[in-house]
């Protein structure tokens, strides 16, 4: 029996949250010796794929960050695979591309594209000349731009970062933004968060439920070719209306797919990339949410439907050889379970999922967003972690007994 030979490149994966967690399995279940970077502990360091370490903070400390990657990479034999899961590491890679290159495989958008993605408004900018539908938005910079909003943004509005990384800073990283109903709650809001020094996005309401919002992911080869792609439909968000989908499901929409991959060639994209998009139901038309230039959060569902998105960029960088893109599995379902718990009683409280429904919802072929069968330790420790930090289920259970009555309980 002839031996497959063991792949010579290491894998570096940035990020080990349960995005990086993902990639770090799509890898090492294909035989990949992986390598896990962040800068602090994270789900993925208890995976059976990966040797993690704790590497300096990228944001505030850019150099000792590129340092410590760089001698990591000049340890290896062969260049490792540089894999990018967080946004945390973008600019600081992107920025040192050249020095990294010398000892890494990378393939990520440039600086300048890089830069303009993460200037909402400037990636805004981008989609309107190739061609993709935007909602109304206005960048505000000083108390006077407000008055901009009444004539270019119909009420209400949502007010969100300009530029990511200082919003974090400043608003934490859980809070995408606020809605404001009147021009009066708007003045408010924006006052606060100039006073921060926050340059702001106002934004129309795309009308529509939260299964209105889709994923367009890619990857686009060194050559500059999307060899896989793969579309997503948010079932639910935690945060209801402005979060991240805690309850997905993979969808095979041709409108999706080809209005992701027309952004990204029309800008020259290369690399790992997911635009979302939410469809509005005044006309049906598919309008840009954003664009995030790295891995989702629910890369795992990609490969669980066949398409392996890590080995692919792997096969890229490391043999020249990507594959093409192909069809896929649908309607299978990636679930976040304890964020998924906290968006149904938000969904409840507004009349809008009663408990018999939620649980209905995670029918049907699934995974979960951090437990496998053949990487079970991550999972595990997760749900323990969520129960230590949370009320104790009985309610849950009691909401259970009565939602799903058992004879002779009087229901």
């Amino acid at each position: 029996m002839m031996r497959t030979k063991k792949p010579e490149h290491a894998a570096v994966v940035l990020g080990m949250f349960e995005t990086g967690l993902a990639v770090v399995r799509g890898l090492g279940r294909a035989g990949i010796r992986v390598l896990g970077l962040d800068h602090r502990f994270g789900t993925g360091f208890r995976s059976k794929y990966v040797k993690a370490s704790v590497c300096p903070e990228p944001l505030s400390n850019p150099d000792g960050f590129i340092d410590y990657l760089a001698r990591l990479a000049e340890s290896e034999e062969h260049k490792p695979v540089l894999f990018v899961t967080s946004d945390d590491f973008l600019l600081a890679v992107s920025r040192n591309r050249e020095r990294l290159q010398e000892s890494l495989l990378l393939n990520v958008p440039d600086a300048d594209t890089l830069e303009s993605i993460a200037d909402k408004y400037r990636q805004y900018e981008l989609a309107r000349s190739a061609g993709v539908p935007v909602p109304a938005t206005v960048v505000l910079e000083k108390p006077a731009d407000l008055e901009k909003v009444r004539h270019q943004v119909p009420f209400p509005v949502f007010v969100k970062a300009r530029e990511v990384t200082s919003w974090r800073n400043e608003m934490g990283g859980a809070l995408k933004g606020f809605v404001a109903n009147t021009p009066e709650e708007l003045a408010i809001q924006v006052d606060g968060l100039l006073a921060r020094g926050l340059a702001v996005l106002v934004q129309e309401l795309i009308p529509g439920p939260d299964t209105n919002h889709f994923k367009a992911c890619c990857y686009v080869s060194t050559r500059g070719e999307v060899v896989r792609s793969f579309a997503l439909r948010k079932l639910r968000q935690q945060p209801p209306g402005f979060g991240f989908g805690c309850l997905v499901e993979s969808v095979y929409d041709p409108d999706v797919l080809n209005l992701g991959k027309r952004f990204l060639e029309s800008i020259g994209y290369r690399g790992i990339g997911s635009a979302e998009f939410k469809r509005d139901e005044r006309d049906g038309e598919l309008k840009l949410i954003e664009l995030n230039p790295r891995y989702w959060q629910q890369a795992a569902l990609a490969e669980r439907c066949g398409v392996n998105f890590p080995l692919a960029q792997y096969l890229d960088l490391s043999a020249g050889v990507p594959a093409q893109a192909t069809r896929y599995e649908e309607h299978v379902k990636w679930l976040n379970f304890f964020a998924d718990m906290d968006s149904f009683r938000v969904y409840r409280r507004r009349g809008e999922l009663t408990f018999r429904a939620w649980i209905q919802g995670h029918r049907g072929p699934k995974i979960y967003s951090n437990f496998a069968a053949d990487d079970p330790i991550p999972g595990l420790s997760a749900v323990a972690k969520n129960l230590m930090e949370r009320r104790p289920m009985r309610t849950i259970a009691e909401q259970a007994r009565c939602a799903f009555p058992r004879s002779g309980d009087g229901a």
